[in-house]
């Protein structure tokens, strides 16, 4: 299914650095001793094997490209599909629908594509960005720009105004391709249509004209190194402007063997099916960039839906999903179907997916194996929940060799506690903190390599230094997680999430999970709100309920919570706002507050016994004058 071993490490040399040696030795010793003592905790044992289990795809599989995208001074994904197309040219690389693209048919439209930007102008190291729905012809740009040597800034088709003139000027392209669907948004921009020379529509548009008229001797690929930039996938954007990470052609080949060979786990015969959108990381990096890497076939489709997902993953006979956590819930909660048991799919790969999903979505759905992970775009490392634990986001074998830290972060002002050596305090077993990751001077792999941003001041702003020696610099994650006796790490919050009520600290992913696994709601998000005259934020949760909300129902379920930690307030909605990834806005319900005048939606106040009564105009009057005790 693969070129040899042989032909994949080229002329790379075998011999690992001296660091990566000594840490293997560490590593090695680690694991003799968490064997011994996992004989004493049930499922640490099972953990181990899993992960000693996945030790002959990593040294054959992807070992060599680790080797290869550190080394190799031209290597891309556009070159792997061409060497693809001459290997195995009728075999099937994309779907979606009854549309379908071999290896040959897609390294021609990519050499189509080449020829168009080309002529309009794109050179090695210029920036094309592309707005669209996920589409083959929107893989075969990505493929295309990358073949001309250009960087592909992937744009989110949800944004509109503001946003999408800051996304499209941020990223410095002078061409722009847009699906015909959203040209006339772009056009209408104010910035953004002075900075760009050319925008080119697609999907029966001017750029398939150019392509029918483009030669048909194909083009030749640009060398690129693989330092270089192969896409810019923007940040969110749920906090403040989304702004676009950079992402090496090194970056993508690491993390397309890594998820491939690791995760995924491919064999011949597998096929991913892909409902995500590919300007987000999961769905181009660790869905299709493993699929380009390893010559596997992708399903996709062109956004996500609950009600055709169990068709198309059967139409297509699909054997691997990746998926955010929201769609498993959204799938959890649409009526029983036929196809839903009738189906190939064995594995699932994603993050985000909530304890309270976890098992009910795996046994309803038959599905064999569920791989979660935690990374970001950017973020220069990954856990992997390789042993499949409910909840965990991963596990760190060794953790204290590992450039992972946890450390103590104070909520109310938003700093890190120092000692009284002024350094950083590590958390212990079980106890919240930020995730640092220790940045090196000489990163051994792309994905261990920061790139950061295209704006060096928020690039600056993830990094912190003097952590807990002077001159050590560690990136910021941004997010709270805790780890257990047994190495396992789990998601708390984003910082920013997390907010003070009564002197505590609160965690709204705390809170969501011990509801939502005792309610059957459709969607929860919790979120601080600050009142006139009150110290701190006071909870509110957010809820979309299957039939009519139930107050008792959902005071039982909040005492189960410690008393500062339950919500002071419930707005009960027919849907949230979400991003085109699925991530709730809860900046929108933050904003929008509680105070029953402004909101339309019904809402509930939880008075001192723990009750929850309807937020009336009179009762709003009573917590604002400080009558009404919260």
């Amino acid at each position: 299914m693969l070129p040899p071993l042989a032909k994949r490490l080229g002329s790379v040399p075998v011999l690992a650095p001296l660091e990566a040696v000594r840490s293997l030795k560490g590593a090695l010793t680690g694991t003799v001793r968490d064997l011994a003592s996992g004989v004493r905790r049930p499922g640490f044992r099972e953990a181990l094997f899993a992960e000693l289990s996945i030790l002959p795809n990593a040294l054959v599989g992807a070992a060599p490209w680790l080797l290869r995208a550190r080394n190799d001074a031209d290597l891309s994904l556009v070159r792997l599909v061409l060497e693809h197309a001459e290997a195995a040219p009728d075999a099937v690389a994309l779907e979606m629908g009854d549309e379908r693209l071999t290896w040959r048919g897609l390294a021609e439209a990519t050499s189509r594509i080449a020829h168009v930007l080309h002529r309009l102008g794109a050179r090695k190291g210029d920036v094309v960005a592309l707005v669209g729905r996920n589409s083959l012809t929107y893989v075969a740009i990505v493929l295309g720009a990358s073949r001309v040597g250009a960087t592909v800034a992937l744009i989110n088709h949800h944004l509109e105004g503001e946003p999408l003139d800051h996304a499209l000027v941020a990223s410095k392209a002078r061409i722009a391709v847009v699906e015909n669907h959203f040209a006339e948004q772009v056009r209408a921009l104010e910035r953004a249509s002075k900075s760009l020379h050319h925008v080119v529509t697609y999907g029966e548009g001017e750029l398939e004209e150019r392509m029918a008229e483009a030669s048909s001797i194909p083009f030749p690929r640009v060398p690129v190194s693989v330092s270089s930039d192969y896409v810019y996938i923007y940040t969110s954007g749920t906090t403040g402007l989304p702004k676009p990470s950079r992402v090496t052609h090194a970056r993508a080949l690491v993390a397309g063997a890594g998820f491939g060979y690791l995760v995924h786990a491919f064999r011949p015969g597998d096929k991913l099916y892909c409902a995500l959108p590919l300007y987000h990381s999961s769905a181009l990096l660790l869905g299709l960039g493993s699929c380009l890497l390893t010559r596997t076939p992708m399903a996709m489709r062109e956004s996500f839906s609950a009600s055709s997902f169990w068709k198309d993953v059967k139409r297509h006979g699909a054997t691997h999903m990746i998926y955010i956590g929201e769609l498993c819930r959204y799938l959890l909660n649409t009526p029983p179907c036929p196809e839903e048991r009738e189906h190939r799919l064995r594995v699932a790969v994603g993050n985000g997916l909530r304890a309270d999903v976890w098992e009910g979505f795996a046994r309803r759905f038959g599905i064999e194996t569920i791989r979660e992970f935690y990374a970001a775009t950017e973020a220069p490392n990954i856990i992997l929940n390789l042993a499949g634990r409910p909840g965990a986001v991963g596990r760190v074998p060794f953790r204290r060799l590992s450039p992972l830290r946890l450390v103590r972060y104070d909520a109310d002002t938003d700093t890190h506690p120092r000692d009284a050596n002024g350094f950083l305090i590590e958390c212990g077993p079980n106890e919240p903190g930020e995730l640092l990751v220790r940045l090196s001077d000489k990163p051994l792999t792309a994905i261990s390599d920061f790139r950061g941003y295209t704006d060096a001041h928020a690039t600056q702003k993830k990094i912190l230094t003097n952590v807990f020696r002077k001159g050590d610099r560690y990136y910021r994650s941004g997010d709270l997680l805790r780890y257990d006796e047994d190495d396992f790490f789990y998601f708390v919050d984003r910082i920013g999430d997390t907010f003070r009520w009564k002197g505590e600290n609160v965690s709204t992913a705390e809170v969501e999970d011990v509801i939502s696994r005792s309610l059957d709601l459709s969607e929860i998000t919790v979120v601080g709100v600050r009142l006139p005259g009150m110290e701190g934020q006071a909870g509110l949760a957010a809820v979309v309920v299957k039939d009519a909300f139930d107050p008792l129902a959902f005071a039982e379920a909040a005492q189960r919570l410690p008393v500062y930690a339950q919500p002071r307030f419930v707005r009960v909605m027919t849907s949230l706002a979400k991003t085109g990834t699925f991530k709730i806005k809860k900046s929108e319900v933050r904003a929008e507050g509680v105070d029953p005048s402004a909101v339309t939606d019904p809402l509930f106040v939880r008075d001192d016994d723990g009750s929850y009564a309807p937020l009336t105009p009179e009762l709003w009057g009573e917590i604002l004058a400080g009558r009404f005790r919260l």
